[in-house]
């Protein structure tokens, strides 16, 4: 009824039992389930994202120790579950997305036509709302009910689960420490643009006034963003089916052919920091795995800045600000590598 004691066991006899055939990769596992566990049995808040998040860990130790084939299996159902539940909660308390009257219906559907025909939303509404960037919310208070960036926090989560489904179907050979690499390829900031890019989505963005003079409708951080929010979107307008069948013609895409996308001057892409900086981790240290704390840190209510660090165990390794909770992540992990490159450690 509880895995502490297994946890526990395993973390124990790790040098002597473990190790050899699991390595730091399932040491870190197993260290992020133990601590998720002291947390929840300690009364933490602990919130459907978590429960994924959770849920995703425990898949993949049970791949790393070659459990079953039907526990893995199930587990992915309940990840499935868990996202349903999580798409729900968003609907309820966070996006709060209000019906439009039939005439102002209309007029979305008119302007947005084409896009439209490669995403038949059932609620145009919805899909006009994860095109509105929070520069263009701030601006025109009259015309936008709300900007995208709660689509956006789903749509990652749903990108997350169906990119991962998609890579356990592709190809039974590989191990996970490749499919963790391949998902965070399939789902990269600048992977993500491109698929945006291809659909032309920075033409029906709506963005400030500033944002659109600098080229935002060009930029690999907005329409990354936007794509994520439009698959939130989308999601909730049409269901977890309609999504899968949209998005893996673009990750079968992906797969084959690779990215010749350039970054734009102002956008910092810096692609995959997050996942080499676990896999240093993973390779070097026998500590828990990389843990991001970061805060809103101030800026204009329409421009935000966040401030990320980056810690294994109690020790920072490095820190970054950005306009997003994701891209401060990012710059902290990226941070992070630097330091240990120019201490000869990578």
């Amino acid at each position: 009824e509880d895995v502490h004691p297994l946890l526990a066991l395993m973390l124990k006899q790790w040098d002597k039992v473990f190790k050899e055939n699991l390595g730091y990769a399932g040491r870190a596992l197993v260290s992020e389930l133990h601590e998720t566990r002291n947390n929840w049995a300690h009364q933490s808040p602990f919130s459907t994202d978590d429960a994924y998040r959770t849920l995703d860990s425990i898949a993949r130790l049970l791949k790393n120790i070659s459990a079953p084939d039907a526990d893995i299996v199930e587990i992915e159902k309940q990840k499935q579950e868990v996202l349903i539940i999580l798409s729900k909660e968003q609907a309820r308390y966070e996006v709060r997305h209000t019906s439009v009257s039939s005439a102002e219906e209309s007029k979305i559907r008119k302007k947005l036509a084409e896009l439209l025909q490669t995403l038949p939303f059932q609620d145009a509404s919805l899909l006009n709302t994860a095109l509105t960037h929070r520069t263009y919310f701030y601006e025109n208070p009259k015309y936008a009910r709300e900007d995208n960036e709660r689509l956006e926090f789903l749509g990652d989560a749903v990108l997350t689960f169906l990119s991962s489904e998609f890579l356990y179907n592709l190809d039974s050979e590989k191990d996970e420490g490749e499919l963790t690499r391949l998902r965070s390829n399939l789902v990269d900031e600048k992977q993500l643009a491109k698929f945006a890019t291809d659909l032309d989505i920075g033409k029906w963005m709506w963005l400030g006034k500033g944002e659109t003079e600098s080229g935002g409708s060009k930029k690999l951080s907005l329409l990354s963003n936007t794509f994520e929010a439009i698959i939130g979107a989308y999601f909730l307008d049409s269901g977890m089916e309609s999504v899968r069948s949209f998005i893996k013609p673009l990750f079968e895409a992906a797969i084959k052919e690779p990215i010749t996308f350039e970054s734009d001057g102002d956008s910092k892409n810096f692609v995959d920091s997050k996942n080499r900086f676990q896999e240093w981790v993973q390779a070097n240290s026998d500590s828990t795995p990389p843990k991001y704390v970061t805060i809103h840190a101030g800026g204009a209510p329409h421009k935000p800045e966040y401030l990320a660090k980056v810690y294994v165990g109690e020790k920072q390794y490095g820190e970054g600000t950005g306009s997003s909770k994701k891209e401060a992540e990012k710059q902290a992990a990226e941070d992070a590598l630097a330091r240990l490159k120019k201490r000869g450690l990578i």
